[in-house]
């Protein structure tokens, strides 16, 4: 891309000399770039190959500029170049073609074919309309079949990178707030973490100290308290490390799980807390295949849905209704309850960090927050509609790619 755009700007350079050579570097130096970044993504080759080739392949842009005229300014041999950058680009579209076929991960797979989208159409017209018009005809009249094609690429990246990502980019325009809140949820509980281990520490350390001190006066009362004390902020720090773990940016550990088999180890996993509240729980599971997730935190996600159902439910004898079906767009989850609703203001704020409609100190308003990263993790989404006294509907929607 940097040799590309650089050499473009022989279009718009007035000195003779600068134009030519940037027009050689857009000519002879955008085949190297593009063969080079198709071998380092496709990982085909070992890091000592790839090494070599990069000090190799340079080797025909040099012997171009020897056998091409320099004066008045550089005059480049087509048929010549045309030997070796068709070559280039072609061959590197192969690999980018190959990169893809060979992948085995789902999510892997299908970036690789985003990949291969975006690039090889273009590359091709490249070498058609560019290096095969010029090398044939000794000149360029294929800026507008050129110019379509490249401006179809453009508009796939950007359709792309908005909805799955390319080369690692991906443009999100929903929600910068809330992920600001979650970092900040995330610093700010790394630093508490930090500080009360610390605080934990000293406690241990003088507590031993004190141990030593007493244990001359041979008291079992004191030793008793003291060995307390210690077992006590061995548990204290156990906890924090587990704190650190769950505060830690979330990583998806991802493998084939069975959608259905998840969600009734969520419900068994609540099954006490139905029981107690005499919440009916009814089922319909139409997609019953398997999926490729983090089994483990997509189950929290169910689980914590489903508690937040049952607190929705006051009294006793609500229902929930928990549905599994393959929509248009994707694989959909509906969990919808008959409680009390939401008014319009907690259904707009309702993912945010901190904010809870219950009323009680031992609710923090992170559960879902935490539901919101997940499905974020998974390039999949939660929604929520709800009507205040008539229940409310939360849907989890995965990426059709993902089913297996």
């Amino acid at each position: 891309m940097l040799f590309t755009g650089l050499g473009s700007l022989s279009d718009v350079v007035v000195q003779s000399e600068l134009r030519s050579f940037l027009f050689f570097i857009l000519q002879a130096c955008s085949p190297y770039g593009f063969v080079m970044f198709a071998i380092s993504y496709s990982e085909a080759v070992t890091h000592h190959t790839k090494k070599l080739l990069a000090y190799v392949l340079p080797l025909p842009i040099a012997v171009t500029l020897l056998v091409s005229p320099l004066r008045p300014e550089i005059q480049i041999d087509f048929i010549l170049m045309l030997l070796w950058t068709a070559p280039y680009y072609l061959g590197g579209c192969c690999l980018l073609v190959s990169s893809y076929l060979k992948e085995k991960n789902r999510v892997k797979r299908k970036y690789r074919l985003i990949t291969s989208c975006f690039f090889v159409p273009p590359i091709i017209a490249i070498v058609v309309f560019n290096h095969m018009n010029r090398a044939v005809n000794q000149k360029f009249d294929g800026y507008l079949n050129l110019s379509i094609v490249v401006w179809c690429g453009f508009v796939f990246f950007i359709i792309a990178a908005i909805r799955f990502g390319v080369l690692g980019v991906r443009i999100r325009f929903e929600r910068q707030l809330h992920d600001q809140m979650i970092k900040g949820l995330a610093s700010g509980a790394a630093m508490f973490n930090h500080a009360v281990k610390n605080r934990i520490t000293n406690i241990d350390m003088l507590t031993g100290r004190v141990k030593e001190h007493v244990h001359a006066q041979r008291s079992e009362q004191i030793d008793e308290d003291i060995e307390r004390i210690l077992a006590e902020t061995k548990q204290v720090m156990h906890m924090v490390k587990r704190i650190q773990k769950q505060i830690e940016d979330v990583e998806l550990v991802e493998g084939g799980a069975n959608l259905m088999d998840m969600m009734t180890h969520a419900l068994h996993s609540n099954r006490y807390l139905l029981e107690s509240k005499r919440v009916s729980v009814s089922t319909d599971y139409s997609f019953v295949g398997d999926m490729m997730c983090d089994k483990l935190h997509l189950q929290e996600v169910f689980s914590n849905l489903i508690c937040n159902a049952i607190d929705a439910m006051e009294g006793e004898g609500g229902a929930l209704a928990i549905r599994i079906y393959e929509g248009k767009s994707g694989i959909r989850i509906d969990f919808a309850d008959n409680g009390k609703g939401l008014a319009k203001k907690a259904e707009a704020q309702i993912f945010d960090p901190f904010y809870s409609t219950k009323k009680r100190e031992e609710n923090f308003g992170l559960g879902l927050s935490y539901c919101y990263l997940i499905m974020q993790k998974h390039d999949g989404s939660i929604k929520v509609s709800s009507n205040q006294g008539a229940g409310t509907t939360f849907t989890l929607q995965f990426p059709k790619y993902r089913k297996m």
